[in-house]
């Protein structure tokens, strides 16, 4: 790139000659910023999806440890590949892929709700997948708007319903200090309870 300018279209309304005339000098700032607004808005021009990385769970478990098991595996977006007896035991190995971020607090979880019956998971890293679900999804026809409400009522001030991808975003926002819009806007203000004021 030899260099950029920002120019002004200027029409003479005596004739039709359209002329450019330079507005200003650009700084190294005004490039960057400019570009990242253009690569951001080309990007956004199609649907955006996540792609998460999926664990490889591998853990025993007795039969009756097994509702607790696939209970807490179907909330957390897991999927049971098999499920074989032991030989000689009454254990059954489960083989099952779990989304990384549903991960956490996974271990504790299983042995409290099963009441020790489920073993301790080994947890390798198995596969990339792609999570299709649009963050930024807004319910728009009235089919839409009649199946998951209006934005308003949802309390979410981005989307109608409440999704993973946008949960996870929220969670990184959050951890990095950034701002999440779910906190921007108060929803059913006049609910909220006032403080008297001390006399």
């Amino acid at each position: 790139m030899e260099g950029v300018e920002i120019a002004i279209r200027r029409t003479n309304s005596d004739s039709d000659n359209i002329t450019y005339v330079s507005s200003k000098p650009i700084s190294g700032g005004m490039i960057v910023a400019s570009l990242r607004t253009a690569i951001r808005s080309s990007l956004l021009t199609r649907p955006t999806r996540l792609v998460e990385g999926y664990l490889r769970l591998t853990l025993h478990s007795s039969l009756t440890g097994l509702g607790p098991l696939y209970a807490i595996l179907s909330r957390r977006r897991g999927r049971v590949e098999s499920d074989t007896m032991v030989e000689g035991t009454d254990l059954i190995s489960i083989d099952a892929r779990l989304p990384q971020s549903e991960s956490f607090g996974l271990a504790p979880e299983l042995l409290q709700k099963s009441s020790g019956e489920v073993t301790a998971p080994e947890l390798i890293f198995s596969h990339w997948e792609i999570l299709d679900e649009d963050p930024f999804w807004i319910p728009t026809s009235l089919e839409e708007r009649e199946d998951y409400g209006e934005i308003i009522l949802n309390g979410d001030s981005s989307t109608g319903v409440v999704n993973n991808a946008l949960k996870y975003i929220r969670m990184v926002r959050d951890r990095k200090g950034l701002i999440v819009d779910s906190n921007k806007i108060i929803v059913a203000a006049e609910k909220q309870r006032t403080l008297a004021r001390k006399k």
